[in-house]
């Protein structure tokens, strides 16, 4: 399967608007018990920066996004989301372990925050390597051992 990756565009704001909400008013709900559409409208326009987002592409069509940054000698997988339509097809494992390759690569531990409610992203993180290192409320932190 051939996953790419591409530069966010102004043209990709609704739909990553959709697709954070889509992934997210569950894991949301679950977390914190309930749904605020304007913070997480205020949330995800805080975070829009098409320069720090990729698109997921498979077959022309977008299917998710992933964010990653280096910050203090450390590789952050800050965001990955697949549409629902398109989880639970081996599209985040494939995704997770290009990054592992480049962060070897360039020698750097890779690091993730996933929330605790967040049980399928955490088994997926734990299966390719990933342990927990510091625990909060709602968030773990985990890193690649």
């Amino acid at each position: 399967m051939q996953i790419h990756r591409r530069p966010a565009q102004n043209s990709d704001y609704d739909w990553l608007l959709r697709l954070h909400h889509t992934v997210y008013r569950n894991l949301i709900i679950k977390a914190f018990g309930c749904w605020d559409e304007d913070e997480e409208f205020e949330l995800f326009t805080e975070a829009w920066q098409t320069q720090k987002i990729q698109i997921l592409m498979r077959n022309g069509q977008r299917i998710g996004m992933l964010m990653i940054f280096e910050e203090t000698g450390r590789l952050w997988l800050d965001e990955i989301q697949i549409d629902p339509q398109f989880q639970n097809q081996g599209i985040g494992t494939i995704v997770i372990k290009e990054l592992i390759a480049i962060a070897r690569d360039r020698q750097l531990p890779v690091h993730l925050r996933v929330l605790r409610a967040n049980r399928g992203a955490h088994r997926l993180y734990c299966r390719l390597g990933f342990r927990r290192i510091e625990e909060a409320k709602h968030h773990i932190v985990m890193a690649l051992k």
